[in-house]
């Protein structure tokens, strides 16, 4: 078993989700001996009233994720598969060997470590039935693509939020469906990038890159993906993803300056080093 953590946006028809999965089971689940599904279900308003700031939120339940997670494993070995956020609830989701711990022992602990009332919930399911729900679809793991590339990108220091050209890449098993779906694009705002080529796949050999300037927020790129996904699937295309270059912030400038200078430095001092042992 390996962790592989893949987070991701899903619509309902009453809701929107947001779901943080171990897709690191995906081959392997379901596993014997876990046969039961475990949730734990905290009502967000009271938490949200009781923190002054966002910050104060989030940190607060990523406190109570981190130490049930490890109660839950230490105790009775119990498998974290991921946790569901809607605008209303946090749900965290586990697999136990069979009914341990008991009901009683989690409400004890929860009584123990956590100010806020929560609903445990348990039921059987040896299959791993709501691991495959939890899994994403094939838009849902463009999603979750989306969303490491993002988080490289701030990692780096880029200021996600200023408009660039963002570019998507396009494949299609004819040339006339192509051709037929560019006046669409058009018409919703992206430019075809006719000096830029995109790679052939194998049954897939016409390719095809477009291009929009706006910000590379998560929200944006999955709204985007989500569009062109769904026009492709109606016209024999398939969506390769996307790329722009980094806008980097005030204080990502300021590190890659630092970086580049202590590089300079270093250079130098070895040179004079190397004279020095030389001569």
């Amino acid at each position: 078993m390996s962790d592989n953590w893949g987070f991701y946006e899903r619509r309902t028809e009453s809701e929107q989700l947001r779901v943080l999965i171990n897709v690191g089971y995906r081959t392997s689940a379901p596993f014997t001996p876990y046969t039961d599904l475990l949730s734990i279900t905290i009502n967000l308003y009271p938490v949200r009233a009781h923190n002054r700031s966002n910050r104060d939120f989030v940190k607060q339940l990523e406190q109570l994720e981190s130490k049930l997670e490890h109660w839950l494993k230490s105790t009775v070995g119990a498998i974290y598969i991921g946790r569901i956020n809607a605008a209303t609830r946090l749900e965290f989701y586990y697999y136990t060997k069979g009914e341990t711990p008991d009901l009683p022992e989690i409400h004890a602990w929860l009584d123990e470590n956590w100010t806020f009332r929560a609903q445990v919930y348990r039921k059987p399911d040896p299959q791993w039935e709501f691991y495959s729900f939890m899994l994403p679809d094939a838009l849902e793991e463009l999603f979750v693509h989306n969303a490491q590339m993002i988080y490289a990108l701030i990692h780096k220091g880029d200021n996600i939020g200023e408009p660039r050209n963002v570019y998507h890449w396009l494949l299609f098993r004819e040339d006339d469906d192509r051709r037929e779906i560019e006046s669409m694009l058009k018409g919703l705002g992206y430019v075809i990038e006719k000096e830029k080529e995109g790679n052939p796949e194998q049954g897939y050999p016409y390719p095809l890159v477009i291009s929009r300037f706006e910000d590379v927020r998560l929200d944006t790129v999955n709204e985007r993906v989500r569009e062109l996904h769904s026009l492709l699937a109606g016209s024999g295309g398939r969506y390769d993803g996307w790329g722009s270059v980094m806008k980097l912030s005030a204080a990502g400038r300021f590190r890659r300056y630092v970086r580049r200078n202590l590089s300079n430095v270093e250079t130098t001092l070895r040179k004079v080093f190397l004279r020095r042992n030389s001569q």
